[in-house]
């Protein structure tokens, strides 16, 4: 028996595209919603224990969030991806040492920083866009000798999956691609989170991490497009995400230092 996918696919494509007509402002307030799951979540692991799956089911929705409006933009002018690369991976290396101090106690120091997912990928998109084919298998061995360090914190080859799919998603104009990209970033958010626990705490990796991590980015999506303001500005600054990123981690830090 023939199974058709495609109205799964249509389904799929529908939940993870932009709601038409996002304003410069709703954007903005989708990145403070994002940054305010993301630290309730980092203070939900570095100073309760044990962590409150409440607050760690909100947080699931932070990196999907930060993926798509990155994903939207990525694209847009692809003569200046390697800048955009350079600014991330010099952030990256900025924030690393500040990520170790305050994520000492639950991972290795090798452990790398969210910010390493931005900046491989999008190194990913620019050596593909400059060198063509043999450009994009460079890409690729990076981002493998990338996937184990990313892996202790910060979602490894499922996160390196969602942001390429996403990338694709959000800038092809194939059906087809853009079923296929829409397809692999589902599978990626199914498995971002909790599915190592599938088997043993079945109930509770669903209702806490693989269900928030699939539906709380859609709701925030559609909710900004539905009550947007007015106005039609940013009100964040440029380079929001990046001091938003390593000062809140900074922070939070030294807080838990001096709490030692």
């Amino acid at each position: 028996m023939k199974i058709n996918l495609q109205p799964y696919l249509h389904s799929i494509t529908t939940t993870l595209s932009l709601p038409a007509g996002l304003s410069p402002d709703a954007m903005d307030r989708i990145k403070v919603v994002a940054l305010m799951a993301m630290m309730l979540d980092h203070i939900n692991t570095i100073f309760l224990q044990p962590p409150w799956p409440e607050l760690y089911a909100i947080g699931r929705m932070a990196f999907p969030l930060f993926l798509m409006i990155w994903a939207v933009n990525v694209r847009q002018q692809s003569g200046r991806l390697q800048h955009q690369a350079n600014r991330l991976w010099i952030w990256a290396v900025i924030t690393q040492p500040v990520f170790a101090l305050t994520f000492h106690a639950p991972h290795p120091w090798y452990a790398l920083n969210i910010l390493f997912v931005f900046a491989g990928v999008t190194q990913l998109l620019a050596l593909d866009h400059t060198y063509g084919f043999p450009g994009r298998f460079a890409g690729v061995i990076l981002l493998v000798l990338l996937v184990y360090p990313l892996s202790l914190a910060s979602y490894g080859l499922q996160g390196v999956m969602l942001a390429l799919s996403l990338a694709v998603f959000y800038s092809t104009q194939t059906l087809r691609d853009k079923q296929g990209a829409a397809l692999v970033a589902f599978l990626s958010l199914c498995t971002l989170n909790g599915v190592g626990h599938l088997a043993d705490k079945p109930a509770d990796a669903l209702l806490y991490a693989v269900l928030p991590t699939v539906l709380f980015p859609p709701v925030v999506l559609s909710l900004a497009s539905r009550y947007q303001p007015t106005q039609n500005t940013r009100f964040l600054p440029r380079r929001f995400f990046y001091f938003a990123y390593s000062g809140h981690l900074l922070l939070l830090g030294l807080i838990h230092r001096l709490m030692m």
